[in-house]
C-alpha cells in the first residue's frame, strides 16, 4: 500500500512540476526582455517629457504623438478585447475561468498595448502586463490535450512566474497566486506555483548578472528596526491606512457605479485619448509624476518630498488609478497601488514626526504603509506581509507590520464591499458577456476509469466558477462516508450532481468532461432561476 501511495504521488506530482518548470524557464527569459525593453521606453520617455515646456514644438510634437499612440490603443482594444484593462484582474478572471483567452493574441496584444502604454507615461506599471503574459505563454507551452483544468494549473504556474519576475519576489508571487487568484492551497496549485517561479527566478538572476541589472523592485537598502516602545505611532499609523483603504475602495465603487449609468454615453475612443492627453500635460511640467510608480516610491521613503507635493502626488495617482481602469488602457495596477500606499504613509509619516516619532523611523513607516494598504485593498495580508520582507530584506519590523496589515484587513472587510481587483474583473466579466443571458445548469455526471479527478479530494480541484457539488452517489459502499471538509477522494464510477451559473453551456460542459473523463455521458438540464 505504501509503495502505491508513493506511486500515485510520483504520478500525479511529477508532471505538474516538470512542466511548471519548463513554463517558469520560458516566462522568465521572455518578462526579463520585456521590463528591459519597458525600462528603456520609460527612460526615453523621460528624456522626451524633461524641458518641454520651454519649447512649444516639441510641446506640439508630444501631444500629436499622443493622438497618434491612443489612435493605435484604440484600435488594438477593438482587434483584441482581452487587453484591455488590468493584467493582473484579467489574468485572475481566466484562471478563475471566468474570461475566456485567446493566448497568441493576448500575448503579443499585453506585449503592444503595455509598451504604448511605457512611452507615453501612462501611470501603469509592467507588473500586470507580466502576469497577464505569463497566463497566456503558460497556455501556448501546454497544449489542451492534458485538457483544460491541468491547463488552469499550468497557466497559473506561468502567472506566477511572471509576478515573481516583474517584482522579484519568488515567495511573494507564490503566495500571490494562492491567496489572491484562487484563494486557496492544493498540492498541485503549490507545486507547479513554486517549480515555476523558482526556475523563473533563476532565470532572471542570470540574466540580471550577465546584464548587471539590480533584480530587485525596490532597492531600498536597511531601513531602521522599530522598537516595542513605538508602539503607538504604529496604532496610529494602523488607522490612517485603514482610512484611506476604505476611502479608496469606496471612492473607485461608487465610480463604478457612476460610469455603468453613465460610461455608455462615452466613446471609448475619448477615454482612451483622454487618459493620453492628461498624462501629456502633467508629464510635461512634471514627468516624474508619470509611469509606474517606483521612482515615486523611493523618492517618498527617502523623505525627499515635501507635504503639498506627496498631496497633490496622492490625488492625481488616485484619479489617473480611477480613469485608467474605467479607460480600459492596456497596463498594470500592482505598483500603481503599492504608489499610493506609500503616498498615504508618507502623509501619515509627516504627521507622526510631528507628535513626536523620531526621524529616522520615516522610511520603514512609509514602507509598511504601503504593504498594508496594499494587502488591504487585495484583501491579501499574507500577500503583503511576504511582500514586505523580500522588498526590504529585513525581518526586525515584521510584527509591527502584521499589526497594521491585519488591522487594515480586518476594518476593510467590515463594509459589504469587494475589493478593487474584483470590482476591476467584474467590470471585464460584464463587458465580455454583455447581452447574454446567465443561466443555472444542473449536471450529473459519472466518473470514468482514469478521470483526471480519480485520487483527488474535492478541496483540491479547480471546478468551473461558480460550481457546486450538490450530490455525490458513491459506486463502492466502502468509500460512501463523505466528510464536510472534503478531505474525501473521489473515484471511478462515483456518480456527482453539480450545479452551475453559466453563461457558456458547451464550454462548462467540454471542461466537466476533462474533470470526470468522457467514458459516460453527462446529463444537463436547466434549473429556472
Amino acid at each position: 500500500m505504501k509503495r502505491y501511495r508513493h506511486e500515485e504521488y510520483l504520478a500525479h506530482t511529477l508532471p505538474f512540476a516538470g512542466r511548471g518548470a519548463i513554463t517558469g524557464l520560458f516566462v522568465g527569459v521572455t518578462i526579463f526582455f520585456f521590463k528591459l525593453i519597458a525600462e528603456k521606453l520609460e527612460e526615453l520617455s523621460h528624456h522626451i517629457y524633461e524641458g518641454a515646456h520651454e519649447n512649444p514644438m516639441k510641446i506640439v510634437l508630444i501631444f500629436a504623438g499622443l493622438i497618434f499612440f491612443a489612435t493605435l490603443m484604440y484600435l488594438l482594444h477593438k482587434k483584441i478585447p482581452e487587453v484591455k484593462g488590468g493584467g493582473i484582474p484579467r489574468s485572475e478572471g481566466i484562471l478563475r475561468g471566468i474570461l475566456k483567452l485567446r493566448w497568441l493574441r493576448t500575448f503579443f496584444g499585453t506585449l503592444a498595448g503595455s509598451l504604448i502604454s511605457f512611452f507615453c507615461g501612462v501611470p501603469l506599471g509592467s507588473e500586470g502586463p507580466s502576469v497577464l503574459i505569463g497566463t497566456s505563454m503558460a497556455h501556448g507551452l501546454n497544449p489542451l490535450k492534458h485538457g483544460e483544468a491541468t491547463n488552469r494549473e499550468l497557466m497559473t504556474g506561468g502567472a506566477c512566474a511572471g509576478f515573481a519576475v516583474a517584482t522579484g519576489s519568488p515567495l511573494t508571487a507564490v503566495l500571490f497566486v494562492l491567496e489572491e487568484v484562487h484563494r486557496r492551497i492544493t498540492p498541485s496549485l503549490l507545486l507547479v506555483a513554486s517549480s515555476s517561479a523558482i526556475c523563473a527566478t533563476a532565470v532572471n538572476y542570470i540574466l540580471c548578472a550577465i546584464f548587471e541589472i539590480n533584480p530587485v523592485l525596490f532597492d531600498i537598502g536597511a531601513v531602521v528596526a522599530l522598537e516595542m516602545s513605538h508602539i503607538g505611532y504604529i496604532l496610529i499609523l494602523a488607522v490612517i491606512v485603514a482610512v484611506a483603504v476604505n476611502l479608496f475602495d469606496a471612492a473607485v465603487f461608487y465610480f463604478q457605479i457612476f460610469m455603468e449609468k453613465h460610461g455608455q454615453k462615452i466613446p471609448p475612443y475619448a477615454k482612451i485619448l483622454f487618459i493620453f492627453l492628461l498624462t501629456g500635460v502633467v508629464g510635461i511640467f512634471a514627468p516624474e509624476a508619470l509611469f509606474g510608480g517606483r521612482g515615486i516610491i523611493l523618492g517618498v521613503v527617502g523623505g525627499e518630498e515635501m507635504v503639498y507635493v506627496i498631496l497633490l502626488l496622492l490625488v492625481w495617482r488616485a484619479v489617473m488609478m480611477l480613469f485608467t481602469s474605467a479607460s480600459g488602457v492596456t497596463g498594470g495596477i500592482f505598483v500603481p497601488t503599492l504608489a499610493i500606499g506609500a503616498l498615504v504613509g508618507a502623509l501619515g509619516a509627516n504627521l507622526l514626526v510631528v507628535l513626536g516619532m523620531p526621524d529616522e523611523y520615516f522610511g520603514t513607516m512609509v514602507l509598511i504603509a504601503m504593504c498594508a494598504f496594499m494587502g488591504g485593498s487585495m484583501r491579501a495580508p499574507l500577500t503583503a506581509a511576504v511582500f514586505f520582507i523580500e522588498a526590504t530584506a529585513q525581518y526586525t519590523s515584521v510584527f509591527y507590520l502584521a499589526i497594521v496589515v491585519f488591522f487594515v484587513y480586518f476594518t476593510t472587510n467590515l463594509p459589504d464591499r469587494e475589493a478593487f481587483y474584483d470590482l476591476v474583473l467584474d467590470g471585464m466579466e460584464k463587458a465580455q458577456h454583455r447581452g447574454i443571458k446567465r443561466r443555472i445548469m444542473r449536471f450529473e455526471a459519472k466518473v470514468s476509469d482514469n478521470a483526471f479527478i480519480i485520487g483527488k479530494p474535492s478541496r483540491d480541484i479547480l471546478w468551473p466558477h461558480s460550481a457546486v457539488i450538490t450530490a455525490i452517489t458513491r459506486a463502492d459502499r466502502h468509500h460512501r462516508a463523505m466528510d464536510n471538509d472534503g478531505e474525501k477522494k473521489f473515484y471511478a464510477g462515483d456518480t456527482l450532481v453539480i450545479r452551475v451559473q453559466l453563461y457558456n453551456e458547451e464550454y462548462v460542459t467540454n471542461y466537466l468532461y476533462d474533470l470526470v473523463g468522457r467514458q459516460y455521458e453527462m446529463t444537463v438540464t436547466e434549473i429556472d432561476a
